[in-house]
């Protein structure tokens, strides 16, 4: 003989457990880690990379030259010559110290730069001098703003 509460408590429990599993769904499409999302991200730094490339190098000023962009770990890294910096007749340590807070600053501040600071991981600029040795390296992310 059938009790008369099993029939609406399986529904109650189904229904609960369909709607536990689209909601899990639902917050798995909003997670910016989600692997679906992470592609996204790290196809889009690629176009990214692509089309900055296509003009470069590129001299900036009379002292920089923008070399190439690179995704690396869901960032972008832009790569710099300083032309007329040799590693090793220079300070590079002050060089740095001028460098850093105005990079920081432009990308802290600048609208061109709100995609690296809201989607990707990190913005890094390495630059390096005449004849293509690293000086150093910046790793700029969301937290430093």
């Amino acid at each position: 003989m059938p009790k008369p509460w099993r029939k609406p408590m399986l529904i109650s429990i189904f229904t609960i457990l369909v709607v536990g599993i689209l909601a899990l769904q639902w917050n798995r499409d909003d997670d910016p880690y989600s692997v679906k999302n992470r592609n996204d991200l790290y196809q889009t730094l690629i176009e990214r990379s692509g089309i900055l490339n296509r003009d470069l190098p590129k001299l900036i000023d009379m002292n920089t030259r923008f070399e190439r962009a690179e995704v690396v770990d869901y960032g972008m890294r832009y790569i710099y010559s300083l032309v007329k910096v040799d590693r090793y007749q220079h300070d590079i340590p002050s060089i740095q110290a001028q460098v850093e807070p105005v990079l920081t600053d432009y990308y802290c501040t600048l609208e061109s730069m709100a995609f690296y600071r809201t989607q990707a991981d990190h913005f890094t600029v390495r630059y390096l001098d005449r004849q293509g040795a690293t000086l150093f390296e910046l790793r700029l992310t969301p937290s430093q703003c």
